[in-house]
């Protein structure tokens, strides 16, 4: 078993950035998916103009994905969370609030798998609001994150991935 006491911070913190580029960039490709929805009326048009009747299912599939990437991606920062507090105690305030809002995202993620699990895709504007208010909070905690997690362990402008 590796010793994590030994973990790079700086490389933490730039595994931490790519990890937030790509949940970002699902997230985009989830929001065009809902556009290209409402341009074309909704999953019931979409059907009635013989496209692929199992939309629903994919957006359902789209989300399910995410919130997995999404979780795996909190569950390895939280693993390492107590080995920057062993290291920077100063951050342990910064660590706390990060481990409240890994729980707020966890439960968001949840009623939108809920509200998805629960409707027939015949509207996807209430999608697009749950989405839209899930997103918020999750490019929230991203920022918060970035601003005050990653210049205690280092990371600077210049180590940011492009």
């Amino acid at each position: 078993m590796p010793n994590h006491r030994h973990i790079d911070s700086r490389a933490a913190g730039r595994q931490l950035l790519t990890g937030h580029r790509e949940l970002r960039a699902q997230l985009s490709s989830l929001r065009a998916a809902l556009t290209g929805l409402d341009g074309a009326g909704g999953v019931a048009a979409v059907r009635a103009a013989g496209a692929d009747p199992s939309l629903a299912e994919q957006l359902r599939t789209r989300c399910l994905e995410y919130c997995l990437g999404l979780h795996h991606h909190h569950t390895m920062e939280d693993g390492a969370f107590g080995i920057f507090e062993e290291r920077i105690p100063e951050i342990a305030p910064v660590i706390e609030r990060l481990r409240e809002e890994h729980r707020q995202v966890a439960a968001g993620l949840d009623r939108l798998r809920k509200l998805l699990d629960s409707d027939d895709g015949q509207d996807v504007t209430w999608l697009r609001e749950e989405l839209e208010r899930t997103v918020s909070g999750i490019e929230d905690h991203f920022v918060y994150e970035e601003t005050y997690l990653l210049p205690a362990l280092g990371v600077t402008a210049s180590d940011r991935p492009s």
